[in-house]
């Protein structure tokens, strides 16, 4: 994923506006590919041990900054930190990708039928989880620092930016609210305000069977998730005396996810694991963080072959 096509040059032209393909991608809305990916890798080495000692891994710390990262995107990271940070230990690899990020989140200005953001507290817009915040205007840009680390980045190119105007921020502010009515249009309905409550009490086998026969297991849904946290470690001999240790996303939808010593399972039938992924991300999480573990990216519905809109299933919860 690095060092490929995510990666180009700071250039006056970007900062300016005359560079043409940045600002129609700027324009559009989130990528499939989450952000994620860029701090909690698909897969990653993360440890070993030869015959002689522990084998020890270097954690990457050249600077980089991501550009156009969409709300949808930044809650996400929210949700990542309460996993791997806000706890007894942290992971010092997810720390080190963030430490070496400054992140420059951009305005979603034409919301798609898929975008939901609004339904689960967001805008189309960021106005926390970046360092930077970037509106597209017909002339240039605006940005407008978020964080330290963003005061500092635009501090140090000062020479690439001039004060907004009040017509600038006027035409930004009609944009996001242009954006916000689109939203509301696409999302007219609400979800339900004891949505955790209503999701723990449907117990019934029959509702979460009747979304579930609609999957075809191909768990793209969840691959492409940008909330979705859970890992697996595994090891790989590499000589007759030394092996390698990896961290591989995994998903809840596995059959072999929730086995325990034995071959126990009690999400041995889809469904159940079908419904584990709404208790997840609209009941605990939102119980224990008052947020949901959902930014409302869309992405799942957009990969889904059977075609099962999550906002669908909330509203007959």
């Amino acid at each position: 994923m690095e060092n490929k096509i995510h990666y180009r040059k700071l250039t006056p032209e970007f900062f300016s506006g005359t560079d043409n393909s940045m600002y129609k991608a700027l324009q559009e809305i989130r990528p499939t590919q989450a952000l994620k990916g860029f701090f909690f890798n698909p897969r990653l080495k993360v440890g070993g041990l030869n015959k002689d000692s522990k084998v020890n891994v270097k954690l990457d710390e050249s600077p980089r900054v991501i550009i156009g990262a969409k709300n949808c995107d930044l809650r996400p990271l929210m949700v990542h930190q309460k996993m791997y940070l806000e706890n007894e230990y942290g992971d010092a690899f997810y720390k080190s990708q963030l430490d070496r990020t400054i992140i420059i989140a951009a305005d979603c200005p034409a919301p798609k039928d898929t975008c939901f953001c609004n339904l689960v507290g967001l805008k189309p817009y960021p106005e926390k989880g970046a360092d930077i915040i970037l509106t597209t205007l017909p002339n240039g840009y605006i940005f407008e620092s978020a964080t330290k680390k963003g005061e500092d980045f635009l501090r140090d190119n000062n020479h690439l930016f001039q004060e907004a105007s009040s017509e600038d921020l006027s035409q930004r502010n009609e944009k996001r609210k242009q954006a916000m009515q689109s939203l509301e249009k696409i999302n007219p309905s609400k979800l339900r305000d004891d949505l955790p409550k209503a999701i723990d009490e449907k117990t019934e086998a029959n509702f979460w069977q009747e979304h579930a026969d609609k999957c075809v297991e191909c768990f793209g849904c969840l691959m492409v998730c940008p909330t979705c946290f859970c890992f697996l470690l595994y090891d790989t001999p590499t000589h007759k005396e030394s092996f390698e240790r990896h961290k591989i996303w995994d998903a809840c939808y596995y059959a072999a996810y929730a086995r325990v010593g034995g071959g126990m399972q009690d999400r041995a039938e889809f469904w159940k694991r079908f419904r584990n992924r709404f208790h997840c991300k609209f009941m605990h999480f939102k119980n224990k963080y008052d947020f949901y573990a959902c930014s409302g990216c869309g992405r799942c519905y957009s990969v889904c072959m059977g075609k099962i809109d999550i906002r669908k299933v909330l509203e007959k919860v």
